[in-house]
């Protein structure tokens, strides 16, 4: 499957829906101290996840190896959340533990690198083209 400008363009444009899911849970949860920055995070990118899953599968990757297995597709998209997920955990603790509690930076760090991480992912393995689709 070849990954056409407006693919990537849609992908950016799902993701960041998801993100806004993801970074109101985050900003609610923690300002009000509700929980820690690290555990908000991965409470917010969960939520975020699943509105990912649904945006990105049904617009975008729609015609993946796994198109007619779907059970087998959303627990491969449920792994790269785990690895967005640990991504994300690691990233907010690290910059917690380095600069203190900014909840602003930790999480637009933790965003950086869990995006990459998670689209290669999603992108070389959940919706990977089909054989002879390349």
């Amino acid at each position: 499957m070849k990954l056409a400008k407006h693919h990537y363009l849609k992908y950016l444009l799902a993701s960041a829906a998801a993100l806004v899911v993801d970074y109101g849970c985050y900003w609610a949860l923690g300002a009000y101290q509700i929980m820690d920055l690290s555990a908000a995070a991965v409470v917010g990118y969960a939520l975020g996840l699943v509105v990912a899953y649904f945006l990105i599968s049904r617009t975008i990757f729609v015609d993946g190896w796994l198109r007619d297995k779907k059970q087998y597709e959303i627990l491969l998209f449920g792994l790269s959340g785990l690895l967005g997920i640990a991504l994300t955990y690691s990233s907010v603790l690290l910059f917690v533990s380095i600069f203190g509690e900014y909840i602003h930076g930790a999480k637009l760090v933790a965003v950086g690198i869990s995006f990459f991480g998670v689209y290669l992912f999603r992108r070389c393995v959940v919706f990977r083209a089909k054989p002879g689709n390349a």
